[in-house]
């Protein structure tokens, strides 16, 4: 009888431990899943705002409103996809009233998130009209080139087939760029508000959807290969 209880005891001991470690290994593949998914710092600029309005369309659309218009669907977009993102404004305002102090303090956000991305939403404005499509600007480093390259081949299969820009390499040209944490950091100028149909494109919201996406899947394929 003793002996009959006693390997009831190991069996239910037995059980109970692998019922236990089975729970831990669930508990700790869940927190490494949480942590990888929480580990990218994707920081958003809409550019402009506020007395700054950037460029105008010939029609009156200021650029600052579109540019936090594909900002904030970026933000919620990347959160549902687990990164974690920031914006450096969330309403139509600047950050200083000097244009100089604005750009410090939208450079010193990089490093106050420790962002891994930084990318600067702007829209492009020229004279000739029958200029369009995606232009990306991208600080001096491998990081940013790569992330650049990514993004701008993902607008072209998704969204601009004929768009054949490549990024540029913005060296000195811009405080943005050259300032805060050397991780990748780029300008996106989504397109030209000086073109008709394009300025009417980029305030169509499901045009926005889909720029955004194909933003993000750029953003995916750089982290798949960024060391």
């Amino acid at each position: 009888m003793n002996n009959f209880k006693g390997k009831i005891f190991i069996l239910v001991l037995t059980i109970s431990l692998a019922l236990g470690i089975k729970v831990f290994a669930n508990e700790i593949n869940f927190e490494k899943n949480e942590d990888t998914n929480l580990q990218k710092v994707i920081l958003i600029d809409p550019g402009h705002g506020g007395s700054d309005g950037g460029a105008r369309s010939n029609s009156g659309v200021q650029e600052k409103d579109i540019n936090l218009q594909i900002s904030l669907k970026l933000k919620k977009k990347l959160e549902e996809r687990g990164y974690k993102s920031f914006l450096t404004r969330e309403s139509d305002m600047e950050l200083a009233p000097k244009k100089k102090d604005d750009l410090e303090l939208r450079c010193k956000k990089k490093d106050e998130v420790k962002s891994d991305v930084f990318i600067s939403i702007h829209q492009n404005k020229f004279g000739q009209e029958s200029c369009w499509g995606s232009q990306i600007w991208h600080a001096s480093n491998d990081k940013s080139k790569l992330l650049a390259e990514k993004i701008q081949s993902s607008i072209k299969e998704n969204l601009q087939n004929k768009n054949e820009r490549v990024p540029k390499d913005a060296k000195k040209a811009f405080k943005i760029l050259r300032d805060g944490n050397k991780e990748a950091n780029i300008i996106l100028e989504c397109g030209f508000i000086s073109n008709y149909k394009e300025e009417k494109n980029l305030q169509n919201q499901d045009y926005q959807n889909k720029l955004v996406e194909a933003i993000i899947k750029g953003i995916d394929e750089y982290f798949k290969v960024s060391k």
